[in-house]
């Protein structure tokens, strides 16, 4: 699928509406499956290590991105090890790298802050489950964030856009500052993620919606 997507005709309203659909069934599916993303990580990887598809497949590729940095870890499949984490890392790295570092190939334009923000956020969520590569990108990201707040970006040219960037990065730098933190804030456990706390009577809030109920009622 991500192999065709990439071969369909050159019609843009077409093209944007077949990659608008296969991204929402992507993210459905590796909701659904989680493990797939570890099964297909070699045909993901090669997807993303792709610099090209940032232009021609933006928002196919900013999904697949997100998909890598939110099911690539232990708690999402067990056979997840640090050596695949840290190639996921090293490839999308290397590509945020080509494409903060200079102007878009001719004939595109600049890629939208959602596909920059998107890597930068899979990079940390990779480097919160190995802390080994948390000083790696934490200079990554504080050099991006010097190099977006100066203005001097060749390859987004929008003020507006660069400072939600510098942000985005100001925040994850902040957040990895604390390791045990970023992992329980980028990658919370699935108890966190599907609370249940209208069901479970040894919390407060049971209490608190029953009386809010007779309160309505008896309004």
């Amino acid at each position: 699928m991500l192999e065709r997507s990439s071969l369909l005709f050159a019609i843009p309203t077409y093209r944007k509406e077949i990659h608008r659909v296969l991204s929402c069934h992507l993210l459905r599916l590796c909701k659904l499956r989680p493990s797939l993303v570890v099964d297909q990580s070699h045909q993901l990887l090669e997807f993303v290590g792709t610099t090209a598809n940032v232009y021609s497949q933006e928002e196919v590729y900013t999904h697949v991105v997100w998909v890598l940095g939110e099911y690539l870890s232990v708690s999402s499949d067990s056979r997840c090890s640090v050596t695949l984490i840290t190639s996921c890392f090293e490839t999308l790295e290397a590509v945020l790298f080509e494409i903060t570092s200079s102007a878009p190939p001719p004939g595109t334009v600049c890629p939208a802050p959602k596909v920059i923000t998107t890597l930068m956020s899979a990079l940390a969520k990779l480097a919160s489950r190995s802390h080994d590569l948390i000083p790696r990108v934490s200079l990554f990201f504080s050099k991006l964030r010097t190099v977006a707040r100066s203005g001097s970006a060749v390859w987004c040219s929008d003020e507006d856009d660069l400072v939600a960037i510098a942000t985005r990065g100001e925040e994850l730098w902040s957040l990895l500052k604390a390791p045990g933190v970023a992992q329980s804030v980028l990658t919370p456990p699935p108890h966190v993620m599907t609370p249940q706390w209208h069901r479970d009577t040894n919390l407060a809030m049971p209490l608190q919606l029953r009386v809010l109920t007779r309160l309505t009622h008896s309004q």
